[in-house]
């Protein structure tokens, strides 16, 4: 089932929710605190929204087309920012090496005394994570920009 989602100027934005979690996800989940011992997990596994739903959905919905991440970036006025000028509440996408966006988060923290920023972010059908920029699956892909609001 899709929600009525749309971007700034009433672009609508393809998105489904999701009912169930596979056994397979599930075990996924179940490993990812021996994978990453660091990190915090917030929620437990949860099918109807994935971390762009979180991010732009409002944990309503996944959104998983790249191109409904550009109509959402391009219509409500997203700039992408330096590392070194992001604050709390900007948006990171984790992008593959072929340029798709295969993750988002959104900065909780980052400050002159962090390394890197700590991210709050939903990975798949897993649950909610706190963690460090490049503590975080693999899979997600090891490029990544930071983005800002400019309504």
């Amino acid at each position: 089932m899709a929600i009525r989602l749309e971007t700034s100027t009433g672009r609508g934005v393809d998105n489904w929710q999701g009912r169930e979690i596979s056994s397979i996800h599930l075990n996924w989940a179940k490993e990812l605190p021996k994978e990453f011992p660091h990190v915090i997990r917030r929620t437990q596994p949860s099918p109807l929204y994935n971390c762009h739903g979180l991010v732009f959905g409002c944990r309503r919905t996944r959104i998983e087309k790249s191109t409904a991440l550009g109509y959402i970036l391009n219509d409500d006025n997203y700039i992408e920012i330096p590392m070194a000028n992001v604050l709390p509440g900007d948006i990171v996408i984790y992008y593959s090496e072929q340029g798709d966006p295969n993750h988002s988060g959104v900065v909780l923290e980052y400050n002159s005394s962090l390394i890197v920023p700590i991210i709050f972010s939903k990975w798949g059908n897993a649950g909610e994570y706190i963690h460090p920029l490049r503590d975080c699956p693999s899979l997600y892909g090891p490029i990544y920009k930071f983005y800002r609001c400019q309504l």
